[in-house]
């Protein structure tokens, strides 16, 4: 019993921190006493069991996730590739400099207000997603491929390797276990993002939206609003778990990209 206790100490005291916080809340809440202020945790919990009720819970979520996705994947394949390039050659990190500037100076808030009138509430959070993962996932290949030797390109200068089989057999799987260390904690960001732009963007069927509705009503919505958001932040957790295991399988499992 004792060596279990011991192996895992680690999150036995994450538990224990993450109940402590809620007791906190609790006693705060009651202490406050005024539900549009402070709810109490029992009331917010009650609100979110409520929300698997309701139909426009899954849509919201189902559409939320989409986007996130949809961000995420265009967002990660784009910062692979192009980080890819810049990184062996400098002409290329040269051209995309400002652009990638651009990305990671811009506040969300200016340009979601912007890109809604060009683009529409509903693409609009993909492309944050985008604006969001792609500088991060860009800046990290990038890196990791400046990094690599020029013997590797003697040597498959020498063999008469295509850029595609360069690409393949060597650069992508040298170079892709950086991007995938940070997976999980950049999905979770960028979920934070999307359900960011569907406030701001009033985008309908989305979780950013059923908090500005209860941020809208919010004397009778409060333990709904600490609900939905609630939602937001287990659903980043959730997945930012998944990614990390994903992550480790497919770095130890790297050969099928053709290093062996």
């Amino acid at each position: 019993m004792m060596s279990v206790l011991r192996r895992n100490r680690y999150i036995l005291i994450s538990a224990a921190a993450v109940l402590v916080l809620l007791g906190i809340w609790e006693i705060c809440a009651r202490a406050v006493g005024v539900e549009i202020i402070l709810p109490t945790f029992t009331s917010v919990c009650t609100a979110f069991g409520l929300l698997f009720t309701r139909a426009e819970f899954y849509i919201s979520v189902g559409f939320t996730l989409l986007r996130c996705l949809v961000g995420y994947v265009i967002g990660f394949g784009l910062g692979v590739l192009l980080g890819l390039l810049a990184g062996r050659n400098r002409a290329v990190a040269a051209a995309l400099t400002p652009i990638v500037t651009v990305m990671r100076t811009v506040p969300v808030v200016a340009i979601a207000l912007v890109l809604t009138i060009w683009i529409g509430s509903s693409v609009l959070p993909s492309v944050v997603g985008i604006m969001l993962v792609f500088p991060i996932i860009y800046g990290e290949i990038k890196t990791a491929a400046e990094n690599v030797g020029k013997e590797y390109d003697d040597a498959l200068a020498d063999l008469g390797a295509g850029f595609w089989t360069s690409l393949r057999t060597v650069y992508l799987p040298m170079v892709l276990p950086h991007a995938l260390s940070g997976i999980s904690t950049t999905f979770g960001m960028n979920i934070k993002a999307v359900i960011s732009a569907e406030v701001l963007a009033y985008t309908v069927h989305s979780i950013g939206y059923q908090i500005y509705f209860s941020k809208a009503n919010f004397l009778e919505e409060t333990p709904t609003l600490f609900a939905w958001i609630m939602v937001a932040v287990l659903l980043s957790v959730i997945f930012e778990a998944l990614l990390r295991f994903s992550a480790k399988k497919i770095t130890s499992g790297i050969s099928w990209l053709g290093v062996a």
